[in-house]
Order: structure tokens, then C-alpha cells, then sequence
């Protein structure tokens, strides 16, 4: 493909979601007319954004197309950027990413009141500010439902520097204490401390440069601090602390700290985090809320061994039946519920779950096999969002009451209370993880995610509910 044609041909997604390339002829024709030579690209869009802002009629239209079809372009090359730096750890393809902004149909009218992602990014321009390509690219990580999605992929897309620039010392903390104790296991009041000191010599230094600068009518990126920025931090938390830090192992605890932060700011955005499992085995060690568990006094470490190994099988065993059992308790009462309602909502409704949970269809198929007129009706049939929701409560309620029982076993009454509020966010975390999963397996259908226990479990049900 030459470089002009990016001007004529389009990218973008049909019904099916697949990537297509459509030519339009009209933009063609328009684009040959214009520039009858080759001349820089920078060049023409600026002579596209003259003829789209000053002129009327068909002439606007047709330099819109052109410059709308070159956008269709930088903007698939941003999915793919994305995919390529985040997509294999954090499950996603630039495929799941193309409907977010790839939503331009190739018309030329513009009677529609809908504005594609493109014609927004044109409205917004400013060639006095940027290049429209970085603009796109901007307004790329910007788009509201894209960064949704990627949140609950576990991908936060603003650079560490500033996350640390905008976050209070004094918010470390309860950060600390509040989140990482579940995802970390807790800090000590000691690393708390230096994590704040640190954050404040950056916000003297690397912070403070930053607002000078902006002050000057000078904006950029936040990059990494140089080495000049480093050795000044470095001496203002000895100034303050005393403590001597090497400018490479304070570049890795700013960085070890952004991470940290990036992890919280997902979680309170609703993404999805790395947490610890409730029965992760790091080595020959488990978890600490198992740890938590104390065995009998005994002199014999195979017998606490063999007693934390039973508590954990006894864990995974009561998390597959307490989906089981709020999956039931759930769907049944969605039933009872439909069965009051008028027409065989109640069919409809165990179909299209089925469907779309077993049989992974779009909602837009499962509207046209059902006889509904649009798929949104589908998503009001299935309420998905609700019904996970309704299930995590079951599951909460259940599963703490079965694992309270059987830690008696291990622990004294004094121990079970100090247990009860964290193994309830524990909890919460993990049947939170699985659900989280389970919606991201239900919007993009794709395989290489891990296995959607969620599904496997609600499509046994209702293979039993036909059964029996």
C-alpha cells in the first residue's frame, strides 16, 4: 500500500468485529484532484484541515473523508502498540481494541447526529498545538470506554512519574494499610515511612521542576528523572532523613513505589490487580492468611504441613460448590421473578444465558435468534452485570460461613475474630477476581484467556436444569 492511499482507504471493523479495509472511491477521485503532485505528508494534512475548516459544501466533506481515513489508520497502529506493550501479560489482542475507535462507517454524509471517534479527533485539533497524528494517539489512550477496558485488563495508562507527581505523601499510609495488605501482606510502619520521605524529596526536586516549567508556558511528558534529578533527591532525603541512598537503588524504590501505586489507583477504578491467591504457594511456603491459621501445638512439622494442605483442599473444594450453590440460588430466583412478568420470559431469558454464556454468542446474534429487535433488549433480558453481582454476594455468604466451621478446627474463638474481617476481603478479592475474569471471557471471546470457571460452572447448571 503506498502512503497516499491511507487517504482513500479506511480501516475499520464490519458486523462480525473482523478488520476490513474499504476504499472509497469518491475520496479517491477528491484526493487526486487536489495534490496532482507528491508533496511531504505534513503538507497535506494541513492543505486537507484548510479545505475541511474553510470550505462548504462537498469540498469539506470530501477532505474530511480524507483525513478521517488517514486517522482510521494511526489509530489501528495505536491498538497495535498497545497490544504489543501490554496485550500478552495482561490478555488482550488489538482486535479487542478496535471497536472502541475504529467505529467509522465510510459514509461521506454527515446528517447523522452520531460523531465517530475520527470526526471528534478532527473537532478537537489544534495544529497549533501538536501534529494531528500525535493528537490521535493522545486522544487514543484518552477514550473513555478504551481506558475502561484496559483497567480491567490491569493496564493504567499514565507513565510512573506521574502517578508519583500527583500523589500526597500522607496518602501512603492508608494506601498501605488499607490495600496492600491484601496484595502484599502489609508493610511496616518503618517502610511506610521511608516510602513517604522519598515521595516527598521527589515532589521537592522532580515535582517542583515540573511546575516551574509549566509556569514558563512549558509542557511535556514525565519521563524518568536524569541523573542530575536523581543525585538532588538523593540529598534532600538525606537533608531531611539521614538516610544515604545510591542513585540506581532510588530509581528502582520510585519505581517499585509508582508500581505500587499503579496497583491501587486500578483497584479503586475497578480494574483488575494482581492479588495472592487465598492458596498461592510461593516455594514451600503458603499464603499468610493460611498462615494465619495456626495448627495445634505440636513439635511435629509434618503434621501442620499435612493440616494446612487439608484446610486448602477443604478451601478449593467449597469455592466450586459455593459457585455452584449461589449460581442456583441466583438463576432460580431470576426465574421466579421472570415467571410473574408477561409472554415466556422465562425461556428467553434460559436461552439467551445459555447462548451467550455456553455457546458464546454476541449479543447481536442472540437478539436475531430470540426474534428481539435490537441487542440491546438482549442485555436487559440477561442483566449479566447484576447477576454476577448477585452471585458474588451468595458466594461471600456461603463461603465464609463453610470456612469460619471448619477453621475451629485449627483456631481458638479470640484468633477466629481477629480472622473474620480479613478473611471477608479476602475473599471478596477472589470470588472478585473470577467474576472480573469471566466478564472480560464474555466481551472478547477469546481463548488464550484463562479458563472462565465462571461459565463452566453456570452452563453445568443449566444442563442439569434440563435434565432433571
Amino acid at each position: 500500500m503506498s502512503e497516499a492511499s491511507r487517504y482513500w482507504q479506511l480501516v475499520r471493523i464490519d458486523a462480525g468485529g473482523n478488520r476490513r479495509i474499504q476504499q472509497i472511491p469518491a475520496a479517491k477521485s477528491f484526493y487526486a484532484q487536489v495534490f496532482e503532485h507528491l508533496i511531504p505528508d505534513a503538507d497535506i494534512q494541513r492543505q486537507l484541515l484548510d479545505l475541511y475548516r474553510h470550505s462548504s459544501g462537498e469540498t469539506a466533506l470530501l477532505a474530511q473523508r480524507c483525513l478521517r481515513c488517514f486517522l482510521s489508520w494511526i489509530l489501528e497502529q495505536g491498538c497495535l502498540q498497545l497490544e504489543n506493550k501490554f496485550g500478552q501479560n495482561h490478555n488482550f489482542t488489538a482486535s479487542d481494541l478496535f471497536p472502541y475507535v475504529l467505529d467509522d462507517d465510510g459514509k461521506l454524509s454527515t446528517a447523522s447526529s452520531y460523531k465517530c471517534f475520527s470526526q471528534k479527533i478532527l473537532q478537537s485539533f489544534d495544529p497549533q498545538q501538536s501534529s494531528l497524528t500525535t493528537w490521535a494517539m493522545m486522544k487514543l489512550k484518552q477514550h473513555p470506554e478504551l481506558h475502561k477496558f484496559l483497567l480491567e485488563c490491569g493496564v493504567y495508562l499514565i507513565s510512573n512519574w506521574a502517578i508519583l507527581n500527583d500523589t500526597q505523601p500522607k496518602q501512603l499510609e492508608r494506601i498501605f494499610k488499607e490495600f496492600h495488605i491484601f496484595s502484599q501482606g502489609g508493610f511496616s510502619d518503618a517502610a511506610i515511612k521511608e516510602a513517604q520521605s522519598i515521595l516527598e524529596s521527589y515532589h521537592n526536586v522532580y515535582r517542583l521542576q515540573r511546575l516551574q516549567q509549566r509556569r514558563k508556558g512549558l509542557r511535556s511528558k514525565c519521563i524518568a528523572p536524569d541523573t542530575q534529578q536523581l543525585q538532588a533527591i538523593a540529598q534532600d532525603i538525606q537533608k531531611h532523613t539521614g538516610q544515604i541512598f545510591e542513585i540506581e537503588v532510588l530509581s528502582q524504590k520510585l519505581q517499585k513505589l509508582a508500581a505500587q501505586l499503579r496497583e491501587y489507583r486500578i483497584y479503586v477504578r475497578g480494574g483488575s490487580v494482581q492479588i495472592s491467591s487465598l492458596d498461592a504457594v510461593y516455594g514451600s511456603k503458603y499464603n499468610s492468611l493460611i498462615e494465619e491459621i495456626p495448627a495445634p501445638e505440636t513439635n511435629n512439622i509434618v503434621e501442620e504441613n499435612d493440616e494446612q494442605a487439608e484446610f486448602l483442599q477443604f478451601y478449593r473444594q467449597q469455592f466450586q460448590l459455593g459457585l455452584q450453590q449461589a449460581l442456583a440460588q441466583v438463576t432460580e430466583s431470576r426465574v421466579r421473578y421472570l415467571q410473574r412478568k408477561k409472554g415466556d420470559k422465562v425461556k428467553m431469558f434460559l436461552t439467551a444465558l445459555e447462548l451467550s454464556q455456553c455457546q458464546k454468542l454476541a449479543m447481536k446474534e442472540i437478539a436475531e435468534f430470540l426474534g428481539l429487535r435490537a441487542q440491546d433488549s438482549v442485555t436487559k433480558l440477561l442483566k449479566l452485570k447484576d447477576l454476577r453481582t448477585d452471585v458474588q454476594q451468595e458466594m461471600l455468604v456461603i463461603l465464609k460461613d463453610s470456612l469460619k466451621e471448619k477453621a475451629k478446627v485449627y483456631v481458638d474463638i479470640q484468633a477466629l475474630k481477629n480472622l473474620d474481617e480479613r478473611l471477608t476481603s479476602f475473599l471478596f478479592e477472589e470470588i472478585s477476581q473470577m467474576l472480573e475474569n469471566s466478564e472480560i471471557q464474555s466481551r472478547t471471546m477469546k481463548a488464550h484467556l484463562k479458563a472462565d470457571i465462571f461459565a463452566e460452572r453456570l452452563c453445568e447448571y443449566l444442563q442439569t436444569r434440563k435434565t432433571n
